[in-house]
């Protein structure tokens, strides 16, 4: 098949490798433009534009999809059979859904119809869940509602983080693709309409859910530190300056302490009193300063127990 791969994000390379290696012809890359990044601030290209270009495929980035008849045009001019949306970012306009005879396939990092949205890994985690899994769907006008292909449950392990869990998805789901492409050339596969009924939503992260409120449970707090961790980063003041929280540990057991209130300095961390249970945070990262463990950042600043972060 003739494919046309849409994608940004670094959790799309693993579907954009093994489309390049098969027997799959992929004719075209849309990707979004670059941005500033670095200290000097010279635009840096999308991982995928970047693989894209080492490949020699031809690559555009339109700013934008909606009323783009430069992009649909560049589309129709390569007729691929089917578009394949990994990690892009943006919703596909109906006038460029129905190009392709086969439409547009989307990997999406949840078991729709749970966590429809933007950040399905990171909810996900937020939320505790021990098992998620990755969903090849054909998309629709919708945000995730279009009909299913094929799903494939994995489980979330407790040293799991953003990075991580999105690791095994991208790769989970890259197999998939593979499977779901091979099914749909041999008419072997159809697609189901999702239960609407039973969605659930996974919106977009805001960098002020960062912030850790000890009021909290520790597991909580957790959670969010490792759902965070990409970005905006878990986060808490230390006598005014921003203290960026990257990895910890939910310690069980009620602290005589109140929340917020540091209860334990000693080689394994910090440890913090929360609204249940204790936080032990293991690494840390100062404002303007590079990543380091809780010890040496306690001795740095000469914590001491019955502080507290605020």
């Amino acid at each position: 098949m003739k494919i046309i791969f849409m994608g940004s994000a670094a959790f799309s390379i693993p579907s954009l490798d093994v489309l390049i290696t098969s027997s799959h012809h992929v004719v075209g890359v849309i990707t979004n433009p670059g941005k500033p990044a670095g200290r000097g601030l010279k635009n840096k290209s999308t991982p995928v534009a970047e693989c894209a270009g080492r490949h020699d495929i031809d690559t555009v980035t339109p700013v934008t999809l909606r009323n783009n008849s430069e992009t649909a045009e560049w589309i129709r001019r390569h007729a691929p059979d089917a578009i394949v949306v990994v990690a892009y970012g943006k919703l596909i306009p109906a006038d460029i859904l129905h190009i392709p005879a086969l439409g547009c396939l989307n990997l999406h990092p949840s078991l729709l119809p749970e966590y429809r949205g933007a950040a399905p890994i990171q909810r996900a985690l937020m939320h505790g869940d021990m098992r998620t899994g990755v969903t090849i769907m054909q998309l629709d006008e919708g945000m995730d509602s279009g009909p299913l292909f094929m799903q494939e449950e994995t489980g979330i392990v407790s040293a799991d983080d953003a990075m991580t869990l999105g690791a095994k998805l991208s790769k989970l789901g890259a197999e998939m693709l593979i499977k779901t492409l091979s099914s749909i050339e041999q008419r072997k596969i159809q697609s189901m309409p999702q239960a609407h009924e039973l969605a659930t939503f996974a919106p977009k992260i805001d960098k002020t859910e960062g912030e850790l409120h000890f009021s909290k449970s520790a597991l909580e707090l957790h959670n969010t530190v490792r759902a965070l961790i990409e970005w905006p980063t878990a986060w808490t003041f230390y006598k005014g300056s921003i203290l960026q929280v990257l990895k910890t540990e939910p310690v069980a057991g009620q602290s005589v302490y109140p929340p917020a209130t540091i209860t334990g300095i000693d080689k394994a961390g910090i440890s913090v009193a929360t609204g249940q249970g204790t936080l032990l945070i293991k690494s840390v990262k100062p404002a303007g300063s590079r990543e380091m463990d809780a010890l040496s950042y306690a001795h740095g600043k000469r914590l001491k127990i019955g502080e507290v972060f605020v």
